[in-house]
């Protein structure tokens, strides 16, 4: 099972002055996976995923999902963005979500304990992680949802200089040797987006 497709509320013209290339479609390519920005959906939020796999469900605990097939010509981004490193999911119980993950053959790969009652599930996906986050105040029969993307950005130096004061402060990121930024909220259209360096092996 792999992600295939990021349906997310917002404004083509704001994404490409954060540097990605949108093409009249509304739809930026990023490592074999589509990013479809749709001005008509709510702005800042991720709608949906589609997944290319056998059986996708309609749901993921909640996460509405879509089959779809992945890939597609990639263009060259003036950001210097790469792929996408991960998802971030929020919800109620971390065993709940990881039960239905795992009902889609994709397995919880470790726990990190976050601090401040939160923990942090990864499940790998091809040659993306999703992160799924718990503790994070939801009641306990909320649906998970979708939270935020953390894209890879060829040189992280370079892309600062590019978005300026859209972008806030390249700082060391909790894996080792990478470093990231967070794209300002309001450059973003409100979703949680960050930029970081490369992986020095596969997600996997």
């Amino acid at each position: 099972m792999r992600v295939a497709a990021i349906r997310i509320g917002g404004e083509p013209e704001q994404w490409r002055r954060l540097g990605f290339h949108v093409g009249e479609d509304g739809v930026a390519m990023l490592g074999g996976v589509r990013l479809e920005i749709r001005s008509s959906g709510t702005q800042g939020v991720i709608e949906f995923w589609a997944l290319e796999g056998n059986d996708v469900p309609g749901s993921v605990d909640g996460l509405t999902t879509d089959a779809g097939i992945r890939g597609g010509p990639q263009p060259t981004h003036p950001n210097g963005a790469l792929s996408i490193d991960h998802v971030v999911v929020v919800t109620p119980s971390l065993e709940r979500t990881s039960a239905a993950f795992a009902e889609i053959g994709v397995e919880r790969r470790r726990v990190r304990e976050a601090g401040g009652g939160m923990r942090q599930g990864f499940f790998v996906m091809d040659d993306l992680l999703v992160e799924v986050v718990d503790g994070t105040g939801l009641n306990e029969d909320e649906p998970a949802r979708f939270w935020g993307i953390t894209a890879v950005v060829s040189d992280i130096d370079r892309t600062s200089r590019l978005l300026a004061d859209q972008l806030g402060r390249v700082k060391d990121a909790v894996q080792p040797g990478r470093r990231i930024a967070t794209v300002r909220p309001e450059a973003s259209g409100g979703l949680p987006l960050a930029l970081i360096t490369r992986r020095e092996r596969p997600a996997g």
